[in-house]
């Protein structure tokens, strides 16, 4: 969903706009995932999603959550040292972005739109898919760059 998001600007309105029946359109739907919310990474601001009373995750689009997002550690600091966090898992921000922090609840989910890696404005969707990571969308890693390798 999002290579399609960003090879397809009207797939990305409506992700944006109502990403339960868009992420559903691509086969991604299920229990804990009844409601999503698609939060927009931009040059001025970073997303991050936790869940700071358990482990709300949207499994149907992204499997299994990983250990740390479960962890006491990560959802604490989450919230507390956004930036500690992140840099921890190598994510260094220009000063200037804002980091929001986005707190998951068994009503609502959210994933991240992490911004297109600058060199794959031309590329197709399955190559785009290629640089889509699972960490890029809960906003802890930022999606592969072209040439990558990871």
């Amino acid at each position: 969903m999002v290579a399609k998001a960003w090879a397809d600007p009207d797939y990305r309105a409506w992700l944006l706009r109502d990403a339960n029946s868009a992420i559903a359109s691509v086969g991604y739907a299920g229990r804990q995932g009844e409601y999503i919310v698609v939060l927009e990474n931009t040059p001025r601001r970073h997303n991050l999603v936790v869940c700071t009373l358990c482990s709300c995750y949207p499994w149907p689009v992204l499997g299994l959550p990983p250990v740390w997002y479960k962890s006491a550690p990560y959802r604490s600091r989450a919230v507390a040292d956004p930036r500690g966090v992140l840099r921890d898992f190598g994510v260094e921000l220009p000063a200037d972005t804002e980091i929001r922090v986005w707190d998951s609840t068994a009503e609502v989910r959210y994933l991240v739109l992490p911004m297109q890696p600058e060199g794959s404005e031309s590329w197709n969707e399955e190559a785009l898919a290629e640089l889509v990571t699972r960490d890029s969308m809960i906003g802890t890693g930022l999606p592969k760059r072209p040439g990558e390798r990871i």
